[in-house]
């Protein structure tokens, strides 16, 4: 089966970007192209059948269980690298950390030596150790399973606490895309109105963010300023920061 053929059959199916998944799936499907191509016109997500994706210039191994890295996602790491490379020294700790996407593509960019990544579930966490290994950064990363709402841990000393936490309401989980409901639900469903993760986060979390030097975290479209609302009322000073289509998709504070 050739590229043009399994372009043909995924239009068919009503995929958007055929062309390019089917570059991708020739390009990494060496064996079994028809069996790749039946698994993503069922509606599974591309990433899962290829096995890996690309976030931050960094490659990740992604399949059932963990939650795909997003591009929007790469503006959490931009904004934190952007103040990790001015604190070298800095220890980072990465929350609902998923497959390290953010830790590591953190570690990278800022050569941090001491970022520790934790995440409760047990299938992210294997493909959280498996990132670690395969970006080679063993010694500077590390990986807890624990629930983050339901610390065992101190988790205090921190100079830097970034997290993308699920943010999805009841609302919009009933319109994903197929693709997307192949995905952990526990990684994107955020309550009815998404906040739910948040509120008791900012409850149990406050004293540890306010004695960090910079917080980040990722938020949905409209919630900005709620979550405003809860960064203040844990006494932070929350700024904002808007992605390419001008949605407020970052906040954040800095310790004055």
């Amino acid at each position: 089966m050739v590229s043009r053929e399994i372009r043909e059959i995924l239009l068919g199916a009503g995929i958007e970007n055929a062309s390019q998944e089917a570059e991708w799936i020739i390009k990494y499907q060496k064996r079994g192209v028809a069996e790749a191509v039946e698994r993503r016109l069922s509606g599974e997500p591309l990433q899962y059948i290829l096995g890996e994706w690309e976030f931050y210039g960094c490659n990740f191994k992604v399949g059932e269980g963990v939650f795909i890295p997003r591009p929007e996602t790469e503006l959490l790491v931009d904004l934190a690298a952007e103040w990790g490379r001015e604190h070298a020294s800095a220890s980072a700790l990465d929350l609902c950390a998923g497959s390290g996407c953010v830790a590591i593509a953190f570690a990278k960019a800022t050569g941090c030596e001491r970022v520790v990544a934790v995440e409760k579930s047990p299938e992210a966490v294997e493909y959280l150790k498996q990132n670690i290994r395969l970006n080679k950064v063993e010694s500077r990363v590390s990986a807890v399973k624990e629930d983050v709402l339901k610390p065992r841990g101190d988790f205090r000393g921190f100079d830097c606490v970034l997290i993308n936490a699920p943010y999805l309401s009841a609302s919009e989980m009933l319109t994903l895309q197929k693709e997307v409901t192949f995905e952990p639900r526990e990684a994107l469903y955020g309550g009815e109105d998404g906040l739910d993760f948040y509120r008791e986060f900012f409850g149990l979390w406050g004293e540890r963010l306010r004695n960090a030097e910079f917080f980040a975290c990722e938020v949905g479209d409209g919630q900005a300023a709620r979550v405003c609302r809860l960064m203040r009322g844990a006494g932070l000073s929350p700024r904002l920061k808007k992605d390419r289509g001008g949605t407020d998709r970052i906040v954040y504070s800095i310790k004055e």
